[in-house]
């Protein structure tokens, strides 16, 4: 192997762990949630791997080796998450008449119930986190949310948090997101914090499963 060849590579390694610990106050950003960072690692794959194939004589090749090898590290933050699913079960109508809404309340966020299912699992089976939460404003208007969750066990977060937006129509929505606990995570109670944060305000509700072996 060339010295070109050598050098390309280490910096490829040392750029792919640096997208590992993107995050932002403690958060994905949006645009590296699970699927999401697949496919921003594998542009930036793409990119470095242009610039592997002007070293190696093959800038073909480097483009769709960076682009594999980026889709690979882009999705490691996420990768604990899964089947992400959000929609509307009632309108704003219905929504309002279960709490008594009027206009002149000002805007509402509410996050109405938490789940997991199942409740006992062991290391690397599926938990789905599901939360039920209502957004109400004056004016009706869609309104961005961003959806989080975050994994602790013994007061330490498991994994990154997931954090994903949506824009929604004013009424209350499902939001369940899948989660593989971890092959090494010990036995014991883990605590998910479900949190809705809007332009107008935040909610937020704890559910538990417990891990055993």
């Amino acid at each position: 192997m060339t010295g070109r060849k050598i050098l390309a590579l280490a910096v490829v390694l040392i750029f792919s762990m640096s997208l590992v610990g993107c995050a932002t106050n403690g958060y994905y950003d949006p645009g590296r949630s699970a699927g999401a960072g697949a496919l921003g690692g594998a542009a930036t794959g793409a990119a470095l791997g242009a610039i592997i194939g002007a070293a190696t004589g093959s800038p073909a090749t480097g483009a769709w080796v960076g682009a594999a090898s980026g889709a690979i590290v882009g999705g490691v933050g996420g990768a604990l998450y899964a089947r992400h699913k959000n929609q509307q079960t009632r309108d704003r109508a219905r929504a309002a008449q279960a709490y008594g809404y009027t206009p002149t309340r000002g805007s509402m966020v509410d996050v109405n119930e938490v789940r997991t299912m199942p409740t006992t699992a062991r290391p690397g089976q599926n938990v789905d986190m599901a939360m039920t939460y209502t957004v109400l404003t004056p004016d009706n208007s869609p309104t961005q949310v961003t959806l989080v969750r975050e994994v602790r066990h013994a007061g330490r977060t498991v994994g990154q948090p997931y954090q994903v937006q949506a824009v929604n129509q004013n009424g209350t929505h499902q939001d369940m997101v899948g989660f593989t606990v971890p092959r090494g995570a010990p036995p014991g109670s883990y605590a998910v914090s479900n949190r809705v944060i809007t332009p107008y305000g935040s909610s937020e509700r704890t559910s538990y499963f417990t891990v055993v072996r």
